[in-house]
């Protein structure tokens, strides 16, 4: 399996794109950067996206996607989520007053350029399973396990402690590693705990609760505002297993 990375910080700001990860070359884990990282041609080629939440960073280039890659030729694009997050795209989003509804928007044929998924339990885009399960984060979030049969990955996406993260981990025969976010420094606690994110200091708690041992931690959604001092907060934790991400990495797990 191998994921790269579109975007990674919980704000944009120039040089730094919000959430959105892209699997195998093939499917995406969230939205945030597609368009500012990818070109048109890539952009084109993307028809299935897999999203954590409606927070606008999270979300917000499935719009300009649409809108850069409408043509005849284009295939229909499908996005994933649970119940309550498809209703939000719908309801507050595609809904010809933010954005055209392009669900009823068909550029050739009675074929339309989005469908909006529902989905709560495992489903697959090509061979790869996909589980979503609940966290602690607002909007309705899931997170998900990525399973090409024989990798496992998990992504929290946005997310607050939550015993479900781990539960799921653990139950995983083949993990290879778990994409989680940091948004807040740790003195920030309060905060972070009533937006529903973690800071370093109440992931590494959490992680107490991870059997896997030295499975690799990979932290995204650092804000921009804090940025310096989360990583001066991070280069003061000694443990291998906790890795930021940077834009454009590319991980392989065999």
């Amino acid at each position: 399996m191998k994921i790269k990375v579109l975007g990674c910080h919980g704000g944009h700001v120039p040089g730094y794109d919000t959430t959105s990860y892209i699997v195998n070359d093939r499917f995406l884990v969230d939205a945030g950067s597609i368009c500012s990282v990818l070109t048109l041609e890539q952009q084109n080629e993307i028809t299935d996206i897999v999203i954590t939440h409606s927070h606008l960073d999270h979300v917000k280039d499935l719009c300009f996607l649409l809108e850069n890659t409408f043509n005849k030729n284009r295939k229909p694009l499908n996005v994933y989520s649970a119940p309550m997050v498809i209703k939000a795209l719908k309801d507050h989003v595609f809904n010809d007053l933010i954005w055209p509804d392009f669900t009823s928007i068909c550029v050739s044929g009675k074929v339309p350029l989005l469908n909006l998924i529902e989905v709560t339990d495992p489903f697959s885009i090509d061979s790869i399973n996909i589980q979503p399960f609940k966290v602690n984060h607002p909007a309705n979030a899931v997170g998900y396990v990525i399973d090409d049969g024989k990798v496992q990955v998990v992504f929290t996406g946005d997310s607050g402690p939550t015993p479900k993260i781990w539960e799921t981990a653990n139950a995983c025969k083949n993990l290879k590693a778990i994409f989680t976010e940091v948004s807040f420094p740790s003195r920030m606690d309060s905060l972070a705990k009533a937006s529903g994110h973690f800071t370093l200091k109440t992931l590494s708690d959490d992680l107490q609760k991870l059997k896997v041992e030295n499975t690799p931690i990979y932290i995204s959604h650092f804000k921009p505002l804090f940025l310096e001092e989360l990583l001066n907060e991070f280069q003061s934790y000694t443990s291998e297993n906790l890795k930021a991400l940077h834009a454009d990495d590319e991980i392989h797990f065999l």
